[in-house]
C-alpha cells in the first residue's frame, strides 16, 4: 500500500529534517527536489506527506512500490511469525529510510507503522522512468541509497551486541541519541517515542526490566527522563556502562 494523499502544511509536529541530512538526499536531488519549480511527473515524488500515530504505510508482503523518508516523527517496523507474537525489528527516526527492504522481492518483508503524528516524503520507483533523467544516474543513486542503508544496519548491530540489560539499553539510548545528532537535530535532548513494551521486543527484553533499567540509568544520573523525554546527562559515563565498563 502506498500514500496518495495531498501533501499539506501540518502545524505542532516534531522538528523535521533538513533535505541534506535525509537518506533520500541523492535521488531528490537527482529531481531537483519536486519543489515546484522543476516539472516532475504527478505522483513521483510526494514531499511531506502526513501519517497519524498509528497508521501502517506499507504491510509486510504488499507489493513493492515507493522508498519512504522520515521528515519529521518516527515509525517502527515490525514483523509477526507464523504462530508468534508480533517483533519489533527497527526504528526509524526523522532523515531515515523506510521500506528500501522491498527492493530485493519486489514486496515489502515487514510493516511499518508511526510511533507518533510524523511526515514522509515518498519516492514512487515505479514512476521513475517517466522522470526523463539517465536510467544509468538513477540506477546509481538507488545502489548508493542501498549501500548506506546496508552500512547503517551493520553499524547499528555492531552497537547494539550487548550482553546485559543494562548495557543493552544503555547502547540503545546512544544509539537513538547518535542518530538523531548525525542528521542535524538535538541528540542531547530528544523524546523516545516509541512505548516500553515496542523496546523491550526490539532488545529481547522483558517491559518491565525496561522500565526498572531505565529507572537504574536514571538514579545513576546519566540520563533524566520524564515520560518519553529524555536528556543526555553524562554521555560518557553512558557509554561505559553500554560497554561493561
Amino acid at each position: 500500500m502506498c500514500l496518495s494523499r495531498v501533501s499539506v502544511p501540518v502545524s505542532g509536529r516534531n522538528a523535521e529534517v533538513d533535505c541534506k541530512n535525509c537518506g533520500l538526499d541523492a535521488l531528490c536531488e537527482l529531481l531537483e527536489y519536486g519543489d515546484g519549480t522543476v516539472e516532475l511527473p504527478q505522483g513521483v515524488l510526494l514531499r511531506r506527506q502526513p501519517v497519524t500515530r498509528g497508521e501502517t504505510i506499507f504491510q509486510s508482503g504488499s507489493p513493492f512500490c515507493s522508498f519512504f523518508a522520515v521528515k519529521s516523527g518516527s515509525f517502527k517496523t515490525v514483523m509477526v511469525p507464523p504462530h508468534g507474537q508480533e517483533k519489533v525489528i527497527g526504528f526509524h527516526l526523522p532523515g531515515e529510510m523506510v521500506g528500501t527492504d522491498g527492493v530485493a522481492g519486489d514486496a515489502y518483508t515487514c510493516t511499518a507503522r508511526a510511533l507518533e503524528s510524523s511526515l514522509i516524503c515518498e519516492l514512487r520507483l515505479d514512476q521513475l522512468p517517466q522522470v526523463g533523467a539517465s536510467k544509468l544516474e538513477l540506477q546509481s543513486r538507488i545502489i548508493s541509497i542501498l549501500g548506506q542503508e546496508v552500512a547503517f544496519s551493520h553499524k547499528l548491530n555492531v552497537a547494539l551486541i550487548c550482553q546485559s540489560s543494562e548495557q543493552r539499553l544503555a547502547a540503545f539510548i546512544l544509539s537513538i541519541s547518535s542518530r538523531i545528532n548525525e542528521r542535524g537535530l538535538s541528540g542531547e535532548d530528544f523524546r523516545l517515542s516509541m512505548s516500553r513494551s515496542d523496546i523491550a521486543s526490539y532488545l529481547g527484553l522483558a517491559s518491565e526490566t525496561v522500565s526498572r533499567t531505565l529507572m537504574k540509568l536514571r538514579k545513576l544520573g546519566v540520563i533524566k527522563i520524564r515520560n518519553k523525554h529524555v536528556q543526555m546527562l553524562a554521555p560518557d559515563a553512558l557509554e561505559g556502562l553500554a560497554n561493561g565498563v
